[in-house]
């Protein structure tokens, strides 16, 4: 994969600081919320050198997550969202989830093996939005790689990382909540379940914490899967360290429950998933209250 000059320096001002965090007016339990990949901001520079309109781009989205989970900050909870779209920069890789071309100009050492996916032009910086179906009509630079990665990738990180500290230093611990959406069904058709939780098979949060989690959607009237074909990405394996006082779990949620797949637009079951993931992400925070604040 051959990096061309661009003619210009890629004008990433849209996004601003990359990222939004909401604090709550009253930060009560030990749970931090983060949506990585609902931006939805796609300037004239991003389509133009795009293949696909802003549409076929969307359907990458985590579309709505963002709002759907919004209430979590009125109920108590810090929220942490990206602001630009994960066909820009997808904050659940690791970073130096590149192709082996793009490893010496990013600084990595280049004996380093690509992972598969990161072969396959769906790494931290992806060239293509399916296995076959390609972004780009114009390549970034790797000027224009590292940039993203500077100024949207480890800002996003250095953001989290920071509310977990916070968290731990406030409570004791930390519980992070990756919020995503998934396509409604597999490549062979079969309808997926309305929820599946990722824990990274048992190995980023207690059994318990995921066991509170399943109980809650159950008994939402949500049927509920568990690490499969979603166990969690980079964010869940990369700061879920229950030994260290930080869990970590991804939610993932149907699409087919509240978004039109052609259309994009919002399905009748939309206000229904909201007021339900409402009440699911009050209980959450109040479950993780400090002792003394629970037994009051």
């Amino acid at each position: 994969m051959r990096f061309r000059p661009t003619a210009k320096p890629e004008d990433l001002s849209a996004y601003g600081a990359g990222h939004i965090l909401e604090h709550p007016q009253d930060w009560r339990s030990a749970v931090v919320f983060a949506s990585p990949h609902s931006g939805s901001i796609y300037p004239k520079d991003l389509l133009k050198r795009s293949k696909l309109s802003a549409h076929q781009l969307r359907r990458n989205e985590d579309i709505f997550i963002d709002h759907l989970f919004h209430s979590v900050v009125k109920a108590g909870a810090p929220f942490l969202r990206a602001t630009f779209p994960r066909v820009l920069v997808d904050v659940n890789r690791s970073s130096n989830e590149v192709p082996h071309d793009w490893l010496a100009g990013l600084g990595i050492d280049p004996s380093e093996s690509s992972t598969p996916r990161a072969v396959a032009g769906l790494g931290v910086v992806p060239t293509y939005l399916t296995e076959s179906l390609a972004i780009y009509s114009r390549m970034p630079d790797i000027v224009e790689v590292r940039t993203r990665l500077d100024k949207l990738y480890h800002p996003y990180h250095a953001a989290l990382r920071h509310l977990l500290d916070q968290s731990r230093a406030r409570f004791g611990r930390a519980l992070l909540v990756d919020c995503h959406s998934m396509p409604g069904f597999s490549q062979m058709g079969a309808r997926r379940p309305d929820i599946i939780l990722g824990d990274r098979f048992g190995t980023a949060c207690h059994p318990d914490t995921l066991a509170q989690f399943h109980e809650l959607f159950v008994e939402a009237g949500y049927n509920v899967g568990v690490n499969y074909p979603y166990a969690g990405g980079f964010t869940t394996a990369h700061y879920g360290q229950p030994a260290e006082g930080v869990e970590a779990i991804q939610i993932e949620i149907n699409k087919d429950i509240y978004v039109n797949p052609v259309t994009l637009a919002p399905k009748s079951g939309y206000l229904q998933l909201m007021q339900d993931l409402s009440s699911i992400t009050c209980d959450i925070i109040e479950r993780a209250l400090p002792q003394d604040l629970a037994a009051q």
